[in-house]
């Protein structure tokens, strides 16, 4: 939300460097304030979407410009030759600088990141059900080739074995999502169009006790032809 915020407020102060109808102004902080809106509602409705929440922002807020630059030119018959032509650098930074991040930044960083590995955080899994805990302030994590994996200790109450423990989460995990285990893992998307990477859980009750592995990283088969793998 401060990211909107703040890209909305300087479109818009870059819009009052060229703007000429006081009325046709509000239209525009209108417009503005739309796509930030759409783009904060994107974030929330689909949180993996966080990367085309903004591009969406500043594309959207780029256009925006473009096209009420391009409607008060044709309103006014202004040909830009006049004395207000030099004070159109702000807009036109302010343009340009939200088509490059949009067109180039953005998906050169996706495209960047899609090969590395990340640390998936436990918040990831939700409020836990009662007795439920993840041990660890940090857990034990690693990284291999494109991806990363971080463990916890799994506890459930005194009375219940690791088995029944490891039931209890999965199905927590299920009823938030997350597709049935397979093998004792369960995998889905960390990002949404652009994001290409995973998010996996694993269970293990090895040694008497549960333990929960989180590992993020570029999907199966991708990663599997890797040479180097967190053990």
């Amino acid at each position: 939300m401060l990211v909107a915020s703040v890209v909305t407020m300087l479109a818009f102060l870059a819009w009052l460097t060229v703007a000429r109808l006081p009325w046709f102004t509000g239209v525009v902080l209108v417009a503005l304030t739309l796509v930030a809106v759409a783009s904060i509602t994107l974030a929330a409705v689909v949180p993996r979407a966080a990367v085309e929440a903004r591009l969406l922002l500043f594309l959207g807020g780029a256009v925006t410009l473009l096209v009420a630059g391009e409607m008060q030119r044709r309103r006014l018959g202004d040909t830009g030759d006049d004395d207000r032509a030099v004070r159109r650098w702000p807009y036109r930074i302010a343009v340009g600088l939200a088509l490059f991040v949009a067109l180039a930044c953005i998906p050169a960083a996706a495209w960047d990141f899609n090969d590395d590995g990340f640390v998936p955080s436990a918040r990831e899994l939700g409020p836990l059900p009662g007795g439920l805990a993840v041990l660890g302030a940090g857990g034990d994590s690693e990284c291999g080739t494109g991806r990363c994996a971080v463990s916890y200790a799994l506890v459930g109450r005194p009375d219940e074995s690791a088995e029944q423990v490891a039931r209890r989460m999965w199905g927590h995990l299920v009823s938030n999502g997350w597709p049935a285990p397979d093998g004792g893992r369960s995998c889905r998307p960390a990002g949404w169009l652009l994001d290409t990477r995973e998010t996996c859980v694993e269970i293990s009750t090895a040694e008497g006790g549960a333990r929960l592995t989180l590992e993020g990283g570029r999907p199966y088969p991708r990663f599997a032809g890797s040479s180097s793998q967190p053990r």
